[in-house]
């Protein structure tokens, strides 16, 4: 009977020493599978191309621009305008009276006239039509800090809302700026101002393509908005504040 005790005894003191010498415990148990993963993105190279677009790259270089498609290239605060629209040579900032002494009044049976107020830091847009029944949008900018008559504001925008190339009966007149026409391809536009400065989809077939002047006054430029299906230019603004 003693000796089975004792045998009893010995099996259980082997039984716990067999437990009590398992390896350490891994304190990077469950750790070592991240930290592997963390490395895997070091060596990859980011793209040259930042912008995603698909459509302009047939046109100029996008690796130029970023994620919101804007670059660093401006046209330059000393770039001179040459703008010609429907017979008239326009030079921003202009005043009415400046509208007025080349032709161009306002349209007959609109809300504004000379004399409307236009309050501190707003901007007011306005039809304007020549003899010809050529017809422009001028916007006017109080920078003033109190309200001012629309004729004692600068013009800082001329606006062209159509090709009249392309729609034959519209109100809007033959464009020249700096080069770009009413029939200029998209390559053309490329050809006289350059790479933009920025440009964005629309949709599917529309972008604008933005020409800056200067970095800190993005206001200042010239849009072009082209169809890339029909490859014409459909619209444009010219600005300078």
């Amino acid at each position: 009977m003693k000796c089975i005790r004792l045998l009893s005894l010995i099996l259980a003191a082997m039984f716990v020493f067999t437990l009590t010498s398992c390896s350490k415990f891994d304190s990077d148990y469950g750790a070592s599978e991240s930290k592997a993963e963390s490395n895997i993105y070091e060596n990859i190279k980011a793209p040259d191309i930042k912008s995603d677009d698909e459509v302009m790259p047939t046109f100029f270089d996008i690796s130029l621009y970023d994620e919101e498609n804007y670059s660093e290239i401006y046209l330059g605060k000393k770039y001179e305008y040459k703008f010609i629209y429907a017979g008239s040579e326009f030079e921003l900032p202009a005043k009415y009276s400046y509208m007025t002494k080349s032709g161009w009044n306002i349209v007959e049976n609109s809300a504004y006239h000379e004399n409307t107020k236009i309050n501190a830091g707003k901007s007011l847009k306005v039809n304007f039509v020549n003899s010809y029944g050529k017809q422009l949008v001028a916007q006017f900018f109080n920078s003033s800090k109190s309200s001012v008559e629309l004729e004692d504001c600068k013009i800082v925008k001329i606006i062209i809302p159509q090709n009249n190339y392309l729609v034959p009966e519209s109100p809007y007149g033959q464009f020249f700026i700096n080069g770009v026409s009413n029939e200029a391809a998209i390559t053309d536009v490329i050809e006289f101002l350059g790479a933009p400065s920025h440009f964005y989809a629309v949709n599917n077939n529309s972008y604008y393509l933005d020409y800056f002047l200067t970095e800190k006054d993005k206001r200042s430029k010239i849009r072009v908005y082209i169809d890339v299906a029909s490859d014409t230019v459909t619209s444009l603004e010219v600005s300078k504040y």
